[in-house]
This record gives C-alpha cells, sequence and structure tokens, in this order.
C-alpha cells in the first residue's frame, strides 16, 4: 500500500507508456488532437475512423495503426477490437470515442428515422465501445466518451434531439462507471463546449465566432486541442481516481454569459 505521505512523481503519472489506446473518429479535429495527446505520452494509437486516408495519415504522424470502421455497424466495431489486439502490440489500456454530432433538426420536423438517427450517432457507438472494448481491457483501463454541454444544459430548436442523445450517452457512462469499477476501468465524460472545429468552421464565419466569444467568460471558443488535453488527463494514471465524472471543458459557458462589472466595482 502507498503510504499517503509518499510525494508522487506527477509528471510520470502522465506517461502511457506499453499502453494500447482506440481512438474512435481519430481522423480530425478533437479526434486528430487527441490520438496525438496519446501518442506523445507513450500510448500506441489504434487510429479509427470511417475515412481510410483520414485514419492512415493520422495513424503514421503518430506513430499508431489505421483503422477503418463504420462505428454504427457491430461487425466492423468487433473488428476494430480484434484489430487493437492483433496490431498494437501492447495490452489495451484505454478508449476515447470522440464520434457524435447533431442532425439538425427540430423536434417539430424529426421524423421516426431521423430520431433514431441522431441517437445512433452520439450514442450507439459508445455502447458498443464498451461493449466489445471491457473485455479487451485485461489490466483495466480507462473509457472516455466526447458528450457536450447540450447534454448537461437544456438545449432547444436544432439541438434538442442532439442534447437528449448527448443527456443520455453522459448517463451511460457514468453507469458504466459504476458496473465496470471493480474491474478497474474508469469512465469519464469530457463535455465541450463550442469548439473550433474543422466541420465547424468551415460552416460558420468570423462574425459567428466573434459574436460566441462574446457570450463566453474565457473569451473564446474551445479549440480540438482544448479538449483533447482534458481526455489525455483523465486517460492517464495522473486521473486514477476519477471515475464517472462530467468534465466541462467550455470556457466557462455553462455558467451563463459574461456580466458586466459594474462601475461601482470598477472604481
Amino acid at each position: 500500500m502507498t503510504d499517503e505521505r509518499d510525494i508522487p512523481q506527477y509528471a510520470h503519472l502522465l506517461r502511457l507508456d506499453g499502453k494500447g489506446f482506440v481512438v474512435l473518429g481519430a481522423g480530425q479535429g478533437i479526434g486528430e488532437q487527441s490520438a496525438h495527446a496519446l501518442a506523445q505520452s507513450g500510448a500506441k494509437v489504434l487510429c479509427v475512423d470511417f475515412d481510410a486516408g483520414r485514419a492512415e495519415q493520422v495513424a503514421r504522424a503518430t506513430g499508431g495503426v489505421a483503422a477503418v470502421a463504420d462505428v454504427l455497424s457491430r461487425t466492423s466495431m468487433e473488428a476494430v477490437f480484434r484489430q487493437a489486439r492483433e496490431q498494437l502490440g501492447v495490452p489495451l489500456g484505454g478508449i476515447v470515442d470522440v464520434v457524435g454530432m447533431p442532425v439538425g433538426k427540430s423536434l417539430a420536423d424529426m421524423d421516426d428515422d431521423a430520431w433514431q438517427r441522431q441517437f445512433d450517432l452520439v450514442l450507439r457507438h459508445a455502447w458498443l465501445a464498451i461493449q466489445y472494448g471491457v473485455p479487451a481491457m485485461e489490466r483495466g483501463g480507462s473509457i472516455v466518451v466526447v458528450g457536450s454541454m447540450a447534454g448537461s444544459i437544456a438545449r432547444g430548436g436544432t439541438l434538442l434531439a442532439y442534447g437528449a442523445a448527448k443527456a443520455a450517452l453522459h448517463h451511460l457512462a457514468r453507469s458504466a462507471a459504476q458496473e465496470f469499477a471493480p474491474r478497474g476501468i474508469r469512465v469519464n465524460v469530457v463535455a465541450p463546449g463550442l469548439t473550433r472545429t474543422p466541420r465547424l468552421v468551415e460552416a460558420n464565419g468570423q462574425a459567428f465566432w466573434d459574436a460566441q466569444a462574446a457570450q463566453i467568460p474565457l473569451g473564446r471558443p474551445a479549440a480540438p486541442a482544448d479538449i483533447a488535453a482534458a481526455i489525455l488527463y483523465l486517460s492517464t494514471p495522473l486521473a486514477a481516481h476519477v471515475t464517472g465524472n462530467v468534465v466541462m471543458v467550455d470556457g466557462g459557458a455553462s455558467l451563463g454569459p459574461v456580466q458586466p462589472i459594474a462601475k461601482s466595482q470598477r472604481d
């Protein structure tokens, strides 16, 4: 047993040498940054994406292994974890699941297929990753799923179904954390606020980003690297006693809009 007075080598607790990680959605944005973060800490990464070119590019850049998969397919996800066992060359120590995007329809416009599609895009792959990943982590490990601020704070309009699905994802992760803790497996959520992912940058002009930044207490949206940094922390032994948590990485946006300082407070 470790003496509670011992001083750990904290920087060493960020190392992941000799551990394999599966990153779902590694091709760009948060997933790409996460693959780099894990690799820089010593992990061997299976870089999973539906786009073969992106998966291969990230794998080359990180010294990892590329995998092409439809993460909504049970057969494909089973193959991902078989590939992790056969090709990483080290025991599986963690999973990072970055997949999930909004369908972008209001509740009134949602038909059955769109509703199911939204929940599949956010939830199904995480369920499959836990189902196949947990048995593969024979020495324990970490699972980090990327949720959303929308899963913790009510969002209407075209984000309503997306927020409902992310809330379900958060609950799945917390419940899995409770169930698999005796096996030494930690499960946590990183919940970003607005983040400058490639898809959102392409879809929105500078006026949008300026307006959003004005509503965020820290004054800017997140960069994908901000989210990857939180994922790295939760994936390492530095977070050895952290499980079942939803970590907001939103620049304070969930606290509410920036409030101007009254003149009497400034003087």
